[in-house]
């Protein structure tokens, strides 16, 4: 037992190395909540987690955001790319039992310390591919009603899942009326920061009929790093905003130049 650098206490359950990552297993406090959490680098970057109390909100707000979206989209069939500790495939698995899911990642070590540490289950509803995400839709010629991008190296979408190309094999493997790509972005909204969200929201625009950004939490400015969700829809328009709890923000003005391309 010991304590971080803000005085808490905390336990390192697990600590190695894997070909793709250092990474910690580690039961501490997480926002305020009792929780076990999956960090990548020096506990740079928190990876996945699960809350260990009595509050039924997932422990990382987009998390929750994903799974809300979902829950109200209910769809047959789900791609979650980007793993971790598979703490959102769970959720899913537990929210919507007549959903099939397919998840995907890279690192093969981080199934193992799912099932050991995250109480990842067997079950005939999720399968799961050790792959990198383009390289699986390059691959896996499958069509999905939702298709949810949650990878990262530490805090950075790896570019090859944020450029125009990767937007367009996104929208190959949605169902042509009402298919939806979800995706995780850490960036500003305004400002200097906000590179990241407008080079994504300028592919999105150009490969889907519409595009919102939803907030993932509440009451941190706009001007800072955070989590939202970006929503893409093929086909008729749905309420996305009225599944999720957090509001849209304002939409983005981007030239469709500054979309990353292979």
């Amino acid at each position: 037992m010991s304590c971080d650098i803000l005085g808490q206490m905390q336990n390192i359950i697990w600590e190695g190395d894997t070909p793709h990552e250092h990474y910690q297993v580690v039961d501490t406090l997480y926002d305020g909540r009792p929780a076990r959490v999956l960090y990548s680098g020096n506990q740079q970057a928190a990876q996945s987690g699960i809350a260990q109390d009595t509050n039924p909100d997932l422990l990382f707000d987009y998390n929750q955001r994903f799974l809300e979206l979902a829950s109200g989209l209910k769809p047959e069939r789900v791609l979650v790319i980007g793993g971790g500790a598979f703490t959102l495939p769970q959720a899913l698995l537990h929210a919507l039992p007549n959903t099939s899911i397919d998840a995907v990642e890279l690192d093969a070590k981080l199934v193992e310390l799912s099932r050991r540490y995250f109480h990842l289950p067997d079950s005939s509803r999720l399968h799961i591919y050790t792959s990198d995400g383009r390289t699986f839709l390059r691959e896996y010629h499958v069509q999905y009603d939702m298709v949810i991008i949650d990878a990262f190296m530490h805090t950075t979408i790896p570019r090859e899942l944020k450029t125009l190309q990767a937007f367009l094999a996104y929208r190959e493997h949605v169902v042509e009326e009402q298919g939806v790509v979800a995706m995780n972005v850490i960036s500003g909204y305004h400002g200097v920061r906000s590179s990241t969200l407008r080079q994504v929201y300028a592919a999105a625009q150009q490969t889907f009929d519409t595009v919102d950004v939803m907030l993932a939490s509440y009451g941190n400015s706009l001007w800072l790093p955070q989590n939202f969700v970006l929503v893409g829809q093929r086909g008729q328009k749905l309420p996305v905003g009225d599944y999720m709890r957090y509001e849209a923000v304002s939409p983005l003005t981007v030239s469709p130049d500054i979309a990353l391309r292979d």
